[in-house]
């Protein structure tokens, strides 16, 4: 007789990805800059969502990411980004979270 399997395909995703945070978003492929996002990763861990005042939301299958880096700084010649960047440079680096996908 086979012995009953119970599969369990679900990870736990912490509670302070699914309730989100605040980040100031690059999307370089657009060229688009939205500050004041909430960013954060639906119950099953299949997306990470972000949506801004006044904009449509956004969404990405977490299984398009290929790398998550921490603080490193976009390089970005849009004017509005770098000054931005150079504004806060000192206090970046330990700010940033690079998504790439």
């Amino acid at each position: 007789m086979a012995k009953p399997f119970e599969f369990s395909w679900r990870i736990p995703v912490p509670d302070v990805l699914q309730i989100g945070c605040v980040f100031d978003i690059w999307d370089e492929e657009y060229s688009v800059y939205e500050s004041n996002c909430i960013v954060k990763v639906d119950e099953y861990g299949f997306f990470i969502c972000w949506k801004s005042e006044g904009r449509e939301g956004q969404v990405l299958e977490c299984s398009q990411v290929n790398d998550i880096r921490l603080g490193l700084a976009p390089k970005v010649s849009e004017p509005k980004i770098q000054d931005f960047l150079d504004k806060n440079a000192h206090s970046l680096e330990n700010r940033t979270v690079t998504v790439c996908s």
